[in-house]
């Protein structure tokens, strides 16, 4: 009933709703060869070609430093407690304490809103090089902020007004954009707004804006150090910095 590839043994082929990414005509009681390496060692019914063996694993034996089963945490930064395991956040996770670094604790109220950062399709990979070509700029002219309508009538934004987004670690401006793309959370009998800021912007190039990097706080993944910058917590008002 749930079937998504099978094995067709009339057309002797496996087939389905995907390619498969393993030989279409290597039969599931196809035994491994004693002698054969990569794909040719694993029999017909072990079809996991990024695993030694072939067969899907649930856990990772050796190599990581949160394993070996793999659990949800919360970000560093987060608008509830874990309502999925009895540990908030990851125990051996990167969090570098120093300078401007400061963390927003569970439910402070001085920053209710879940941000979350993105690249631009009309930018190329990252801003510093983008911004500064006339062609992209002109596809993206301005750093910009997108909230959803209802967090832009609680607080009486309208679409293009300036906005400051603010963090412990800095604050940063831009246009608001105000979209359905994004939409407020019920978590826990509770509504949370979302606002998403690119990173694509910065002080310098012909495209200007916002700096996403001043918001968000030095927190990494233990085993290769990726950027825990996708969910973090902040506030939104509108207007300007100081001059």
């Amino acid at each position: 009933r749930k079937k998504y590839i099978w094995w067709d043994a009339t057309q002797r082929q496996w087939t389905g709703y995907d390619v498969p990414d393993f030989p279409v005509a290597k039969a599931p009681d196809t035994p491994p060869d004693p002698q054969g390496t990569g794909i040719d060692a694993h029999s017909g019914a072990d079809p996991f070609i990024m695993m030694a063996d072939g067969k899907g694993w649930l856990y990772v034996p050796s190599g990581l430093k949160d394993g070996p089963l793999p659990t949800h945490y919360e970000p560093e930064e987060a608008p509830v407690s874990n309502g999925l395991y009895g540990q908030q956040t990851n125990p051996v996770g990167k969090v570098w304490r120093r300078g401007r670094q400061r963390l927003i604790a569970l439910g402070d109220a001085r920053f209710p809103f879940v941000i979350t950062t993105y690249r631009l399709t009309e930018h190329h990979t990252a801003g510093g090089m983008s911004r500064w070509l006339p062609w992209l700029a002109e596809l993206q002219p301005q750093g910009f902020v997108e909230i959803s309508p209802a967090l832009a009538q609680e607080k009486a934004i309208a679409n293009g007004d300036w906005v400051v987004v603010s963090t412990p670690r800095g604050a940063a401006e831009a246009r608001a954009l105000v979209t359905d793309r994004l939409q407020p959370l019920k978590i826990r009998r509770r509504l949370v707004h979302q606002v998403g800021m690119p990173w694509h912007f910065g002080w310098q190039g012909l495209a200007t804006g916002g700096v996403a990097n001043n918001l968000t706080a030095l927190v990494a993944d233990p085993n290769v150090s990726i950027h825990e910058s996708k969910a973090f917590m902040c506030d939104l008002r509108k207007g300007r910095l100081p001059r």
